[in-house]
C-alpha cells in the first residue's frame, strides 16, 4: 500500500506511512534497521536485507479484512535511523547494540513493541544483553525461531559470531527454540548438559504437539522473540545464507504467533534476522514485511477473528 506523503513521493519507512503515525512520539510500534554482517559463513547478503524489507513492506496493503480497519493507522510505527555499524570487532558491535536497545527503552517517549530488523543472527546477542539489564526486575524468555540451534560457545574464534546467537541468548534468560533441524556434536553436548533451553525440532513442530509447551513458557512472561528466517522451509524462505529442508511454513508460524499473543504477558522486542535477498526475487522480502505487521498486530491487539470482512466477497 503506496501512500503518498504531501510533497508526492512515498515515505521511506516501514510500509510507507505518512508523518502523523510514523513519528516515535505517535507510534506504539518502532522500526530499528542493523545492517549487521561480518561472520556469515555460507550464503552472504544479510546486511541488504533491512532494505530490502522497508522496500517490500511498501507493498503491503494496510487494511486487515478480519478487524475491518488498518491497525498500522491506529499503532503507528516509526522507523528510525539505520544503526551505524561498527567494523572494529563483533564484541564492539554488540556492546553498540546493547546501549542502543538500553537507550531506546530509558527515553521519555519509549515503543510498546520494538522490531529490529537484522542483519545477520549475532546481533541478537547484543539485544539480550541490553533487555537483561532492562529486565532485570520482571520475568522474562526468549522464543527462537531457526533452522540452527547456534549454541555454539564461539566459531571461528569469535563468541559473537552468527552460529552462536541462541547460546548468547541462553545467558540471559531461559530460551524456547523452534524449527531445529541442523545441529552440530558441540550442541548436542551442551543440550545434554540440561541448560535453560528447550529445543523443539522440526518433525515436532509438523506435529504441532509443542504448542502446549510453548504456551506454558511464555505464560505471563515478558518474551524476547528472536525470528531467523532460515526458520522457515526454502519453498517460502530461499532468501537465506543457509537454506534447510522441512522448516516452518506460513501456518506453523501463525500457531506460534497466536500461542503467544494469548499468553504472554507481553513482547516487547522482536528481531527478524538473516534475510539475504536475491536479485529479482520479491517474494521471500513480501513475506518478511507481511509477517513483521501482521505479528505487530497481533502482538498489541491481540488475535483476530480468522474469519475475513465477509463485504469483500463475492
Amino acid at each position: 500500500m503506496m501512500i503518498p506523503n504531501k510533497h508526492g513521493g512515498i515515505p521511506r519507512n516501514f510500509l510507507g506511512l505518512p508523518d502523523e503515525v510514523s513519528s516515535p512520539e505517535t507510534s506504539r510500534v518502532w522500526v530499528l534497521p542493523i545492517p549487521y554482517e561480518a561472520t556469515t559463513t555460507y550464503g552472504a547478503g544479510t546486511r541488504f536485507g533491512p532494505d530490502a524489507i522497508l522496500s517490500a513492506s511498501q507493498q503491503v496493503e494496510l487494511y486487515d479484512p478480519r478487524r475491518k480497519t488498518e491497525p498500522a493507522m491506529e499503532l503507528g510505527i516509526a522507523t528510525l535511523p539505520s544503526l551505524a555499524i561498527s567494523s572494529r570487532s563483533p564484541d564492539e558491535m554488540m556492546q553498540w547494540i546493547r546501549e542502543t536497545v538500553e537507550e531506546i527503552f530509558s527515553g521519555t517517549s519509549q515503543p510498546d513493541l520494538l522490531v529490529v530488523l537484522g542483519g545477520e543472527h549475532s546481533i541478537s546477542g547484543g539485544i539480550a544483553s541490553g533487555l537483561r539489564h532492562l529486565w532485570a526486575d520482571k520475568p522474562w524468555v526468549a522464543v527462537q525461531i531457526d533452522a540452527h540451534a547456534d549454541l555454539r560457545d564461539q566459531f571461528e574464534e569469535s563468541r559473537f559470531n552468527h552460529a552462536c546467537a541462541g547460546r548468547r541468548i541462553a545467558e540471559h534468560a531461559p530460551l524456547f527454540q523452534i524449527g531445529i533441524r541442523n545441529l552440530a556434536r558441540e550442541e548436542a553436548e551442551f543440550l545434554a548438559s540440561n541448560p535453560p533451553v528447550v529445543t523443539v525440532f522440526a518433525e515436532d513442530v509438523h506435529r504441532g504437539q509443542y504448542l502446549a509447551d510453548l504456551a506454558k513458557f511464555v505464560q505471563d512472561k515478558y518474551v524476547y522473540w528472536t525470528i531467523d528466517l532460515d526458520g522457515f522451509d526454502p519453498s517460502i524462505m530461499p532468501s537465506v545464507g543457509t537454506p534447510e529442508p522441512d522448516g516452518l511454513l506460513w501456518h506453523d508460524f501463525l500457531a506460534v504467533l497466536d500461542t503467544i499473543s494469548r499468553h504472554a504477558a507481553a513482547v516487547p522486542v522482536l528481531d527478524v534476522v538473516e534475510l539475504a535477498p536475491i536479485p529479482g526475487l520479491h517474494a521471500p522480502d513480501f513475506l518478511v514485511a507481511k509477517l513483521i505487521y501482521l505479528t505487530a498486530t497481533t502482538l498489541l491487539l491481540g488475535p483476530a477473528d480468522p474469519r475475513p470482512d465477509s463485504s469483500c466477497q463475492r
